[in-house]
C-alpha cells in the first residue's frame, strides 16, 4: 500500500514542478534570471512535506487538490527566495553547482530578484487561502525566518555565542519553515483538521528542520561531500555552527585558532577532535529521533506515515 502512495507523491511532485515551470515575471529584462532561480530547485523536500501532510489528513486514492499544488510550489518558492539573499550575504559563488545570481547579475539584482520570489510567494498564498488565519500563519513564520537569519547574522564572529543562541538562530531560519510546510499541507487539505495532526505535524517539521541544518552544518566541515557550495564557508564568513560552539565550550583555548582566522586549521582542530563532529551527529539523531516520536500515535493515514518515516531514515543514514 505505501508503494501506491509513494507513486501518488512522485506524481504530485511532477505536478508541483511543472506549477514551478509556469511561473514567470514581466519584469522583461530579468525574465531568464527569473526563470533560473525558479528551475535550480534541489530535491524540493518542503515541497514534498506540504505534498505528504496533504496526502495524511484528505483522501489518500486521489490527485490532491490543485490548490496544494500550488501551496507547495510557493512553500519551494518561499526557500528560493531565502537562499538568493543567503547567497548575497555570505557572497557566495556556488548554488547546487551553479553560478549564483548576484555573481552574474550584481548585489542589488539578486537581492530584488530575491524579494520578486518572495512577493510571489505571497501572492500565490493569498490567492489560495482557505481563510484569514492561513495568511496570518504564512506572514508569521517569515517573520521567524527572517528572525533567525538575524540571529545568526548577530552572532558572526561572537566566539561567545552558545549552543542555545545557536539553536534559536536554527530554529528560525531553517526549522519554521519545515513546520511551515506540514502545515500548509493540512491547511489546504483539511481547514478542520484534527488538532492531534496539527501537533504531529509542528514536532515533525520543527525537530526535521533542526536536525537539516545541524546535518548541513556538519557536511560543511566535510570535504569529501559533494554538496554543491563551497566547504568551510560558515567558518569563513565568522558563522559559528554546532560542531565550533561544543569545541569552544569544551576547550578555552580552541579560540584562538578559530581568531587566527584561518578555515583550514579550525578543520585541523575538528579532525583531531572528532568526539565533537560525533556529538554533532548524536545531537542531530536525537531530534530526527523526535521527529519519529511525532508520528508515532498521530491520526496520520499510515501509508503517508510510513512515507514520512522513510524520509527520517533516509537523512538518519547521512548523519
Amino acid at each position: 500500500m505505501a508503494e501506491g502512495q509513494e507513486l501518488l507523491v512522485r506524481k504530485d511532485m511532477k505536478r508541483v514542478v511543472a506549477r514551478l515551470h509556469e511561473e514567470e515575471t514581466k519584469v522583461e529584462p530579468y525574465r531568464d534570471d527569473y526563470r533560473r532561480l525558479l528551475d535550480n530547485h534541489g530535491k524540493m523536500i518542503r515541497a514534498a512535506m506540504v505534498v505528504l501532510f496533504a496526502r495524511a489528513c484528505g483522501p489518500t486514492r486521489e490527485p490532491v487538490d490543485e490548490s496544494v499544488i500550488t501551496g507547495a510550489a510557493a512553500i519551494e518558492m518561499l526557500h528560493l527566495a531565502t537562499l538568493v539573499h543567503d547567497d548575497v550575504l555570505d557572497d557566495a559563488p556556488i548554488r547546487r553547482k551553479q553560478p549564483t545570481v548576484h555573481t552574474i547579475r550584481g548585489n542589488k539584482a539578486a537581492i530584488y530578484l530575491g524579494d520578486l520570489i518572495l512577493s510571489r510567494y505571497m501572492e500565490i498564498m493569498a490567492g489560495i487561502a482557505p481563510n484569514t488565519d492561513f495568511i496570518r500563519e504564512q506572514a508569521g513564520t517569515v517573520c521567524e525566518i527572517v528572525g533567525g537569519e538575524l540571529y545568526q547574522e548577530s552572532g558572526r564572529h561572537h566566539t561567545d555565542i552558545t549552543v542555545d543562541y545557536y539553536d534559536k538562530a536554527i530554529s528560525g531560519k531553517t526549522a519554521a519553515l519545515f513546520r511551515l510546510a506540514c502545515l500548509t499541507g493540512i491547511r489546504l487539505s483539511s481547514p478542520r483538521a484534527d488538532s492531534r495532526m496539527e501537533e504531529a505535524a509542528r514536532a515533525f517539521g520543527g525537530n526535521l528542520g533542526m536536525a537539516f541544518q545541524i546535518i548541513d552544518d556538519i557536511n560543511d566541515f566535510d570535504l569529501g561531500k559533494d554538496t554543491g557550495k563551497p566547504k568551510l564557508e560558515d567558518i569563513r564568513d565568522g558563522i559559528y555552527t554546532l560542531p565550533v560552539l561544543l569545541g569552544l565550550r569544551k576547550d578555552r583555548g580552541f579560540r584562538s585558532v578559530i581568531e587566527s582566522d584561518s578555515p583550514e586549521e579550525v578543520l585541523g582542530y575538528l579532525q583531531a577532535h572528532p568526539e565533537l563532529l560525533e556529538e554533532s551527529r548524536q545531537t542531530a539523531r536525537t531530534y530526527l529521533g523526535r521527529a519519529d516520536q511525532a508520528l508515532e500515535g498521530s491520526p496520520l493515514n499510515e501509508d503517508v506515515r510510513n512515507l514520512l518515516g522513510e524520509m527520517v531514515t533516509a537523512l538518519t543514514r547521512q548523519v
